[in-house]
């Protein structure tokens, strides 16, 4: 009797583990879904991105050094990427902000308003 018992109750527990495996890749699955962001938010991302940009590539050609314009745009760039339609890809938006801000300043003497709109394109063409 204390056999079946203890098999009973190792069937139980492996029952349990797997039931929790499942739940847990189906959580993981969920998570990553609610995090790809819609066409629209791309887009939106990628205008932010071609945006802020601009405003660095101006202040750049007035002489600027790249940590000056850091500091100056900080506020700017914080806000913007804590707005609630920026918030959850924060990260992401971050890391191609900090992409361009250092593409522009090696490019110095660069139009602002070609180079945002490049920007913008081609983070666009890269939408799936």
């Amino acid at each position: 009797m204390l056999k079946t018992l203890a098999s009973w109750v190792i069937a139980a527990f492996m029952a349990l583990g797997l039931n929790s495996v499942s739940w847990a890749q189906s959580s993981n699955e969920e998570i990553s879904a609610l995090l790809q962001p819609t066409e629209q938010e791309m887009k939106n991302q990628c205008a932010l991105i071609g945006n802020l940009t601009f405003l660095a590539i101006e202040k750049f050609n007035k002489g600027r050094k790249l940590d000056e314009v850091n500091e100056e745009l900080a506020g700017v760039v914080d806000t913007a990427f804590n707005k609630q339609e920026f918030a959850a890809y924060s990260d992401q938006l971050r890391e191609r902000y900090n992409a361009a801000m250092l593409d522009a300043f090696l490019n110095e003497g660069l139009n602002p308003k070609v180079v945002a709109k490049k920007q913008i394109r081609d983070c666009v063409r890269k939408i799936p």
